[in-house]
Formats: C-alpha cells, structure tokens, sequence
C-alpha cells in the first residue's frame, strides 16, 4: 500500500482562519476545492485543556480525521498556529481536537469538492 502524504509545504492557493475555544471552531463547516493546497491558520481564544506547559497535551488541537489525517498539537490561548495540506480527497471529513472532543463541542466538517 502506498502512504500519500497531505501535508506540504507547497505556496497555498487559500487560506482558512479558524478559531477554536470551548465552545467549538469557528467555522465547523469549511468548503475548499480539490486538488488545492490550503493553509489553515488556527487560532485559540481560550486555555482548551489548560495551561499547564510542562504536560505532554495543553490548549487545544486541529486535527483532520484520515484520509489526510493531519493534525496541529497544543495551540496555547491567544497563539495562532499553521499547517499547509493538499487537498487530494474529495468528500466530507471530521476536523476535530482529540483533546477535548469529549468534553467541549470541538468538532467541524471540512468538504472538498470537485469543482
């Protein structure tokens, strides 16, 4: 089986600005095209999980659940953190923070869609 990596760092063709607190992401629903590469600019407006830097897990999180299966760690409140992923499989998919999924409402849908 071959493992295509989404995770790039080619030039975006869009950028998406998140902001994830306890109360969710803003947006939960984001539409991008296939086959392009988007950057996802993700910014915390709480503490998420907490504040406790010398723990392995803090703030909060941005992760797309497989096939692209990418995901952005510990995003401390007030930081903005990026990732750059290629669009390649078309359909809805889960963006969640595996962190706190069980105790805030921190999940979203992503769509690519063929054009």
């Amino acid at each position: 089986m071959v493992s295509c990596s989404t995770k790039t760092e080619e030039k975006p063709d869009i950028v998406v600005d998140i902001k994830v607190s306890k109360q969710g992401y803003q947006p939960n629903e984001i539409t991008v095209p296939y086959g392009k590469v988007v950057l996802f600019r993700i910014t915390a407006v709480d503490e998420g999980i907490g504040n406790d830097y010398s723990e392995r897990y803090y703030g909060h999180c941005f992760y797309i659940l497989p096939p692209y299966d990418v995901m952005v760690e510990n995003i401390k409140e007030g930081e903005t953190k990026e990732i750059k992923v290629k669009m390649i499989y078309p359909g809805d998919f889960i963006f969640t923070c595996p962190y706190c999924s069980g105790i805030f409402p921190t999940k979203g849908t992503l769509h690519v869609v063929k054009r």
